[in-house]
């Protein structure tokens, strides 16, 4: 059993503030579907998109300009009176490394893929860096209004990528050889879809397809619920109760991967995603087990990202995994390190929603925490803080950097330097043969990404070239 995560009961309670990561390939929609969330949820009165510019996420001018997640996106909100943050991580391979800090703070992952079972194989580094970091995680087979070809093959596909059994939550109900809605094979209710609104309870059209595809549903929950496999042995029905509770244990438990359908375009399985997430995600406890978190030590918080912004300071995006925080309050970090806490926000997007304190659980932004950085545990004695390693990838790729206005040298070391503190899989380099000044990354992508930044946030004018790499 993964100490990552934690069995559940029957009988849900309700649970504290949970994280909640979105992950996938590069153009499977995720900003979309966050975007989708805050629509749903009521956090936001219009929903954006990501083509016009007008979306919640990626607001950043290097993602306008690419039309593509640069960095993570966060998003705060509330569902059927449960606090949940979303935390949107890039697509592309390049800037992975924005994951890495995450991860470790999230109680579980939604992994966002299209139908195309040509493009199953891209899920590998999504899943290879879950099942590094522990994560239980769900997958949501996006744009599947547009889907083409046997579901079973896709499936398939998907199945071949993922170590763990994946566990089908819903089959599609075709109309005129399109998806048109699903049938929920927990509940054994159809849905028809509507878009941008709830879907609505039809009746379920095929009962013999439905009761083959719950049977094998059930048949992959028994292979860790030996009562459940006498029951199904016995060609007993089981309570709603013990398979809702089988789905849950088992899903925080890593051991399987439920998969879920819908489109993020036209928000249709979206709540269904959501109420999947309120009943079956742990809660913050989990995560802090798997960090290592101090008890009796007041407040412990990870920081899972830094970030340099403008006017406004360093802020560090922090995850609460025990006690709670107020504006004023002193944390303690390694080497014996403080800082005193300047302001708590919750983040919406590039929106930050002042609060005066946050609970077990909670995302926020802490302000001006100078001496911390991304992976640093920080607690309320002073003896509790400490480094939480993170793996972050070798650079693979160099570009050589010079300030075309000489006086701009100093600027742009500080300017790099913190741009490394944001970004960790980012490298700053000095080549002693050749005097040159080197940004290491993962790629082109990822380096002209910083160029650009460099540019935007500190006003540089720069000249860049590739470096040879050693």
């Amino acid at each position: 059993m993964s100490d990552h995560t934690q069995a559940g009961n029957s009988q849900r309670i309700k649970a504290g503030p949970r994280a909640v990561a979105i992950l996938g390939p590069y153009g499977s929609g995720k900003t979309t579907l966050l975007e989708s969330i805050a629509a749903v949820t009521g956090t936001v009165p219009r929903k954006g998109a990501v083509t016009d510019g007008s979306s919640l996420g990626d607001s950043a001018p290097e993602a306008r300009a690419r039309q593509m997640s640069t960095e993570v996106n966060v998003l705060a909100t509330r569902f059927l009176g449960e606090d949940f943050t979303f935390l949107d991580c890039p697509g592309s391979v390049e800037l992975m490394g924005e994951a890495l800090g995450v991860l470790p703070g999230s109680d579980a992952a939604i992994v966002v893929v299209e139908p195309d079972a040509a493009k199953a194989p891209l899920l590998q580094p999504v899943l290879r860096l879950l099942a590094e970091a522990r994560v239980p995680h769900i997958l949501f087979i996006n744009k599947f209004d547009t889907a083409q070809g046997a579901f079973r093959l896709l499936l398939a596909a998907l199945q071949r990528v993922s170590e763990l059994p994946l566990l089908l939550r819903q089959i599609p109900i075709w109309e005129e050889g399109a998806a048109a809605g699903f049938v929920d094979l927990a509940l054994e209710r159809a849905h028809r879809w509507q878009a941008h609104a709830p879907s609505h309870v039809i009746d379920i059209a095929d009962a013999r397809r439905e009761k083959d595809a719950r049977f094998q549903m059930l048949e992959k929950l028994a292979d860790h619920d030996e009562h459940l496999l006498e029951e199904l042995l016995g060609d007993i029905e089981p309570s709603r109760d013990e398979v809702f509770g089988d789905l849950r244990r088992e899903f925080a438990n890593g051991q399987v991967v439920p998969v879920l359908i819908g489109s993020a375009e036209g928000d249709t399985g979206i709540r269904r995603l959501l109420k999947a997430l309120r009943h079956e995600v742990p809660d913050v406890s989990a995560a802090a087990s798997c960090l290592g978190a101090p008890r009796e030590q007041g407040a412990v918080v990870q920081v899972l990202k830094t970030v340099h912004g403008g006017h406004g300071g360093k802020q560090s995006l922090v995850r609460v995994l025990r006690g709670g925080l107020k504006e004023g309050q002193v944390l303690y970090g390694p080497g014996g390190r403080e800082a005193r806490i300047a302001g708590i926000a919750s983040l919406v997007g590039n929106r930050a929603l002042k609060r005066a304190t946050a609970e077990a659980g909670d995302v926020v932004a802490l302000a001006k925490l100078d001496p911390f950085g991304t992976g640093d545990m920080l607690t309320g004695i002073k003896s509790g803080g400490r480094h939480v390693p993170v793996a972050w990838p070798v650079p693979v790729y160099r570009l050589a950097v010079e300030a075309r206005d000489r006086k701009d040298e100093v600027k742009l070391t500080a300017a790099i330097a913190r741009l490394c503190e944001e970004d960790p899989s980012l490298r700053f380099e000095q080549n002693a043969e050749t005097q040159e000044m080197l940004l290491a990354g993962q790629g082109e992508i990822h380096l002209q990404l910083a160029v650009d930044k460099l540019a935007h946030r500190f006003g540089l004018s720069l000249d860049t070239r590739k470096a040879r790499v050693p």
